[in-house]
């Protein structure tokens, strides 16, 4: 335990008032010759106490000195001459009231020091609580995140192996659709299985569209344009999207429609076109 631990723990405070066990005793006094900040927060300690003591003390009378050596040669003599002096039936002297009012204010200061230390403990206790609360809360946060970002990770890596299968199918043809004429840096590829029918969409370079647009796909069957669903884009967007299936198609294309899509392509909007 460090010199910051010690000064914190509250038995600097339970070793000036006395309420130390023996091996607290021991363990503080070690601290105090290993740490220079301890010993002084001890010393600073036994002098808030002594300087309480001060303050709450009162200064006898004058004649205090007189009366209690009076009151020490009344007792000798009694017991001298054999006679028995019951306390009980002592007349209530000033010096009697002076050291029981005394003996109550040593009582009184005790008890506050002991009520001082008490409260000072529990604080630091309660400090701690409230420190190892916060950490464990951070903790907990720190790890719905990472459990977070690890399913994440895993959805990724899923999709990642579902994009290499159906990539590497031997059904499947690829079909590169480069930028048209307006759009000479566009590109996208189409993946076609010639078994299944399935089309599948890649985004390879597309300019993210506004909020209410959104790109088309279109496959040209007899020369004509057949919809095949509209596709997102951007960094939640999957890599390869699954579209609506074709039996016969002769090209591909894309265009940038009204968001949902549109029942005929705006021709003015092809971004990328490729034959099969």
């Amino acid at each position: 335990m460090g010199a910051t631990s010690y000064i914190s723990s509250g038995i600097i405070e339970a070793y000036v008032s006395g309420l130390a066990s023996s091996q607290e005793r021991e363990e503080l006094e070690a601290a105090m010759a290993q740490y220079p900040e301890v010993a002084a927060e001890y010393q600073s300690c036994q002098h808030d106490m002594e300087q309480y003591i001060i303050y709450q003390s009162v200064t006898p009378p004058a004649t205090l000195k007189e009366k209690l050596f009076s009151q020490l040669d009344t007792e000798e003599t009694a017991r001298a001459n054999g006679t028995y002096v019951d306390e009980d039936a002592i007349p209530e002297t000033p010096v009697r009231k002076i050291l029981v009012s005394s003996a109550w204010r040593w009582v009184a200061a005790a008890s506050i020091l002991l009520l001082a230390g008490s409260a000072l403990l529990n604080y630091n206790l309660f400090t701690r609580y409230n420190d190892a609360q916060q950490k464990l809360e951070a903790l907990a946060v720190s790890n719905s995140s990472l459990a977070a970002e690890t399913n994440t990770y895993r959805t990724r890596l899923e999709q990642a192996e579902e994009n290499l299968h159906i990539v590497q199918d031997p059904s499947m043809k690829t079909v590169k659709m480069p930028g048209t004429k307006p759009f000479p840096t566009a590109l996208a590829t189409v993946y076609w299985n010639q078994t299944s029918k399935e089309v599948f969409v890649m985004v390879n370079n597309l300019p993210q569209p506004a909020p209410d647009k959104q790109y088309q796909l279109w496959a040209i069957v007899d020369g004509k344009p057949v919809d095949m669903g509209v596709f997102e884009t951007g960094t939640d967007a999957k890599i390869i999207q699954k579209m609506k299936s074709v039996n016969n198609a002769e090209m591909f294309a894309v265009t940038l429609e009204k968001k949902g899509g549109s029942p005929e392509p705006t021709l003015d909007q092809m971004y990328v076109a490729g034959k099969i």
